[in-house]
């Protein structure tokens, strides 16, 4: 263990971590910072110090993801920048019986509004990482804290909720929040800013804005694979007329006239699934007394399923291709 100067022997060494983040992969400075949690930060620095000490997430590594609960995840957040990446899973309470499963968005700078080969043209950036769920929110999951199923296409657990108007949504919220709130995080809905940072892969260079859809390249490789086409071989989509009538749905035999199992296809960039497609998604963002959805359904085509879509709804309106994701922050972030 390397030799700690006194001024970091009795608070967390701020400087210290400054030039970590500025340098997250130099082992020394990982070292160091690690070493002083584990010696004055009793049994909670011990837990940290194997996310201190770990090396670089690789994308395309599935053997470097980490799986959080949800007292490990709080811990790690004030360190975020520094110790968790893509592919970090944290595991939260939805009620006593059932979990929602989130994957980490890291801060960062990206493009928003491209697409078609043109690059974006309008700048965002994310000050503070968040976890997002990596599925729309099931029938399951809204029966279990609502006691209800509003779905057109009731009677399949692990297809999207559907017919929720964004009322009912904050409904959803508030029992959430209220039951939840000692464990440290806030749920809430994305912008629909951040919704279209989080499609694209969290932070990206201005060139690669220019694609309407982002996927990774497996289930267990996160590299990314962007493009200007989409079929329903890829997303829960209307079919393409060329596709003929003996590919309806894809090899995974998934019929596209209604919902699908949350999960069957690639995720995006960051281990998100069925953002293209499947249900719209609700978001915060205001358009005069409207809300607006994003990301497109199983009855659209790919042209109303891409990154940068949006669409402006009435706040209590319900359509069976029209569910949510939620996001989880730290406090009341």
């Amino acid at each position: 263990m390397l030799p700690l100067p006194l001024l970091f022997q009795s608070q967390i060494p701020l400087e210290l971590l400054r030039l970590a983040r500025a340098d997250s992969e130099d082992p020394v400075y990982r070292q160091i910072l690690a070493d002083w949690v584990e010696r004055y930060g009793g049994e909670e620095g011990r837990l940290l110090c194997r996310f201190f000490r770990r090396g670089a997430v690789l994308r395309h590594d599935p053997s470097t993801w980490q799986t959080l609960s949800a007292s490990e995840a709080r811990l790690v957040a004030p360190f975020s920048d520094l110790v968790l990446g893509i592919g970090d899973r944290v595991v939260l309470p939805l009620t006593e019986t059932q979990t929602i499963t989130m994957n980490w968005v890291p801060s960062g700078d990206s493009w928003l509004g491209g697409g078609g080969g043109e690059e974006g043209t309008a700048p965002f950036s994310l000050k503070n990482g968040l976890w997002c769920g990596i599925y729309p929110i099931t029938q399951e999951q809204w029966q279990l804290v609502m006691g209800n199923n509003p779905s057109h296409f009731e009677g399949k657990p692990t297809n999207p909720v559907e017919r929720v108007s964004y009322d009912d949504v904050q409904e959803f919220l508030q029992k959430l929040n209220d039951a939840h709130r000692a464990n440290g995080f806030l749920y809430r809905l994305p912008s629909a800013n951040e919704w279209e940072y989080i499609l694209r892969g969290g932070p990206i260079p201005k060139y690669q804005s220019q694609y309407d859809y982002y996927f990774a390249r497996s289930k267990t490789d996160l590299s990314a694979v962007a493009s200007n086409d989409l079929t329903s071989w890829q997303a829960t989509i209307r079919r393409y007329p060329s596709e003929g009538a003996g590919t309806i749905g894809n090899y995974l035999g998934i019929d596209h006239k209604n919902t699908s199992t949350v999960g069957n296809y690639i995720p995006n960039p960051l281990g998100m699934y069925d953002m293209h497609g499947n249900v719209w998604e609700w978001t915060v963002t205001k358009g005069g007394s409207s809300r607006v959805r994003c990301g497109g359904g199983w009855n659209d085509s790919q042209d109303y399923c891409t990154a940068s879509i949006r669409f402006y709804l009435d706040p209590v309106s319900r359509h069976r291709n029209l569910g949510f994701r939620i996001l989880a922050v730290s406090g009341e972030g």
